[in-house]
This record gives structure tokens, sequence and C-alpha cells, in this order.
């Protein structure tokens, strides 16, 4: 077994994962707390400027009272403030200067006005509109809440008692982290928790399972195959973890049929020296005689030993010619030429090329030809071809005193069945699903070492489908084969 490289846990996606969620929590916990917090004081604004409304309307009635002595104003601001702890006292000319101030705790004017607009605006205002803010005279950018009463007639006033009032009665300073602090170390633990959490989830239905998958992809790599991938849920995990088991499986499948390929590439080789070996021996012992002894041989020797050259001759072009098509098969450049011609002249064309092989065979042909002309659309010469391959193996194949039938038969009067049956060795069962592989040759051939490179209808079949067409073989062991294939026939278009 391959040792698997684990990711260092700081570079899993988990781990980022849980850092982001981490994050989140945190920010979303502190901005939820601001968020609270913000309500929590307009809340407070609120109900301090609804209980305190009526505090400046109260102050002006005391000042308006002929029986209140008011000597001196700051002094007597100075005084009331003393009853309202936390509050400020302005009287306020009708053009928003500041005459006179007074509070608890002594303070100084920064700012001698304030907005009329504002104080107007909350004379006039009820409740719903609370909390309405008024910058602080006596601070730097600094609002309350206030209160706010006319001296004199509301039409027309004289001046304006100003009250502006914080939240409580004693000016108490807190820290941010004793204010906030605690709410926020609740947040962050709270965040670590859940993303802790919400890290293990993540972990457990994808990091380990993409950590099987990149595990089973480095063993496979390595060449150990052994690592079996099995992942059975229907999430995209296990998609992804299915298609990549398939994958392997696909690769695995192709490495062995090249490694299928590759052994019968060696035996066609050998077969092919043998196969090349023998023709080259024999037409170099005939030559060899004719040039020796060609003055002392007959005119029936003499050609006899052409014959016999000329035979061998031809069966090693056969055979670079099959080497050839399978070669511009496998590369897709084969093209078909089509054309009309009669199918029955091809076949006897054919047959009279392989009379003398059949006379010396002792093999009788019976054809099964109609009367009319068949005429086809197809490319002549690539027809021919494999018609010359079936006729071959039905010789090689078949017995002296054997049978080859051929026929020819018209179907719905757009198909054409070229038909050949012979009476030979036949093909076992299990042979028949692999006849048609390249170099495949079957027990029967290698038996009774019948010659051939198991090329032939490779070629053929391959042929037939450039012709949309397909090569059916039926086969019994023992007692002959069958083979058959369609062709379009030719109409001829009548043009008026």
């Amino acid at each position: 077994m391959v040792q698997f490289s684990h990711i260092p846990l700081y570079r899993t996606l988990t781990f980022k994962v849980s850092l982001a969620l981490i994050a989140f929590f945190i920010l979303n916990g502190v901005l939820l707390v601001l968020w609270n917090q913000a309500d929590v004081m307009q809340e407070l604004e609120i109900d301090i400027q609804t209980a305190y409304r009526h505090t400046a309307l109260e102050i002006t009635e005391e000042l308006q009272n002929t029986e209140t002595d008011i000597t001196n104003m700051s002094v007597f601001f100075d005084s009331l403030a003393m009853y309202y702890p936390g509050m400020e006292l302005f009287l306020v000319t009708p053009d928003g200067e500041i005459q006179e101030h007074g509070s608890y705790v002594p303070s100084q004017l920064i700012n001698k006005h304030v907005s009329i607009d504002l104080i107007d605006s909350f004379i006039k205002a009820d409740t719903t509109e609370y909390p309405i803010e008024i910058a602080v005279p006596t601070a730097t950018d600094l609002d309350f809440v206030f209160s706010a009463a006319p001296i004199g007639p509301v039409e027309d006033p004289d001046a304006y008692i100003l009250v502006t009032l914080v939240e409580g009665g004693e000016d108490v300073y807190l820290s941010w982290w004793e204010e906030y602090g605690s709410i926020l170390t609740r947040t962050v633990m709270f965040s670590i928790i859940i993303a802790g959490f919400a890290g293990m989830l993540f972990w457990y239905f994808l990091t380990r399972r993409v950590q099987r998958v990149a595990q089973a992809v480095q063993n496979y790599r390595a060449g150990d195959t052994r690592f079996a991938l099995v992942d059975d849920a229907s999430d995209e995990i296990g998609h992804v973890a299915m298609h990549v088991g398939e994958m392997m499986e696909r690769i695995d499948v192709m490495f062995n049929e090249l490694g299928q390929k590759e052994k019968m590439r060696t035996e066609l080789l050998a077969s092919v020296s043998h196969e090349l070996q023998t023709p080259l021996t024999v037409m170099q012992g005939n030559i060899e005689t004719l040039v020796e002894h060609r003055e002392k041989m007959s005119e029936a020797d003499l050609s006899q030993k052409l014959g016999a050259v000329y035979s061998q001759v031809r069966h090693m072009s056969a055979l670079i010619d099959d080497m050839f098509d399978v070669a511009v098969l496998e590369t897709g450049q084969m093209r078909i030429n089509a054309e009309p011609f009669p199918m029955v002249e091809l076949v006897e064309d054919v047959l009279q090329s392989y009379a003398l092989l059949l006379d010396q065979s002792k093999i009788t042909v019976e054809r099964d030809f109609p009367d009319a002309i068949q005429t086809v659309n197809a490319d002549p010469l690539r027809i021919r071809q494999v018609i010359r391959n079936l006729l071959s193996n039905a010789i090689k194949f078949s017995s002296p005193g054997g049978r080859i039938r051929i026929t020819t038969e018209v179907k719905s009067n757009e198909m054409l069945t070229f038909r050949i049956e012979d009476t030979g060795i036949g093909i076992a069962e299990e042979d028949i699903s692999k006849i048609f592989e390249s170099f495949y040759r079957s027990k029967q051939q290698l038996q009774k070492a019948v010659k051939g490179t198991g090329l032939g209808l490779h070629i053929c079949q391959h042929i037939l489908k450039l012709h949309n067409s397909n090569l059916e073989v039926k086969s019994r062991l023992d007692i002959g084969s069958t083979f058959s294939f369609d062709l379009k026939l030719y109409k001829e278009v009548v043009t008026i």
C-alpha cells in the first residue's frame, strides 16, 4: 500500500472554513451587540424625554409666578439643578442666544447659540416623534435629548427654557471593556464552539471523503489498485467519487486492451515473419533452380516453377495489402467512393480469379443468382475486397470435396443481401464474438495450422460499416459457416 501524504491541518478546507465561520460569528456578534446597544440607548432616550417632557414647562411656570423672587438667574438655575441631578438649564432668547445657564456640576459654555428650530419642533411634537436631540452648548460633539418650553405667549415668546437631559442623576464613567467586554467574550466563545462543531461536520461529510478520493487517486497513480474507492452517498462528493472510480476502471480496461493488443501485435509480427519467410524460401529455391538449371528444364517444369513463384508473390502482396489496410483503418483515413455497379458481375469476376484454386481444392461452388440485374450503390473495389476475403476463407477452411454456396437476394426493393455458405471447419460459439477483432485467430485455425494473420474479417467489417452495413455470421463447429451482409440497391432518378 502506498503511503498517503496527508495535507497539514492549516491547509485543509475544513480549517479555512472553520476560521471563516469564527470570523463570521464574531463579526455578526459584534454587530448585533452594537445594534442592540443602539436600540437600547434609543429606547432609553425616548423614555427619558417622555418622562421629563414637562420639566421645562414647570420651570417657566415658576419663573412667571409673581411670588418667585429671582434676583440672579444663574443662581436660580443652579439651585434648580440641585433637584435635577445630571441636567443643565439654559435661558435662550428668541434668536437662539444663551443668556444664562446652570448645572449641578460646574460647566463652561462652549457655544452661545442653539437651534431655535429644534426647540420649536420639540414644543410642537408628540411622544411618537421622540427622541429629539440637540447639541449641548457646554460639550463638544455631544448630543442629548432635551425638554423646552416658551416664556410668555407661545406664538411670540419672550425667551425659552432649555433643559438637556442625561440618562441618570450621576455622570458615571464606564470603560469600553466594562461596558462591552462580557458580551463580546460570550460572543467569541459561542462563535468558536459553533464554528468548531460546524468544522467537525464539514470534515466528516466533505473533507474526509475528499481525502479518500485523493488517496485512491494517489495510490492508483503509484500503481496500487488494491484501494477500492467506494462512496454510496448521492450528493456531489459521492457523484465525483463514482465518476473517479469509473474512470479508474475504464483506464484498467484500456490498459488491459492495450496489453492484449500488444500481445496480438507480437503474435502478428511472428505470424507475418513466418508468413513472409515461407514464400520467400519457396521463391528463393525456385529462382535458384531456374538460374542454375534452366537449360536442362522442360517447358512443363519451367512453367511449374514460374507458377509457384507467381503464387508466392501474390500471397506476399495480399499480406502486405492487409497490413496496409489495417494501418489505414486505424488512422481513420479509409474513404468510400460509391458508384452503381452490377453485383452479380462483380461476384462472377471474383470467382473467375479463384477458379484455379477452387479446381485444385476440388470444391464445388453453387450459385443462386436471380436473372434480373441487381445494381447496388457502393465502392466496387472495397466490396470486391470483402468478397475476395470471404471466398478465400471459405476455400481455406473447407476440406477437399467441400461445397460453397453463394446467394444474392433482394429485400423490400431497397436492399440486396449477399450470402456465402461453406461446409468448412466452422467456428466455436465462444469465438464468434471475437473473430472480427484484429489479429484474432480461432482455436480451430491454430490447431489445424491454417495460414492467416487474423486481419481479413476485421478489415471486411470496417469496410462494410463504412457502407452503413454489417457483416453477420452464423456457424456450427465442424458443419460450416455462413457470412452475409446487405448493400443498398441503386435507384436511378428519372428527371422530367
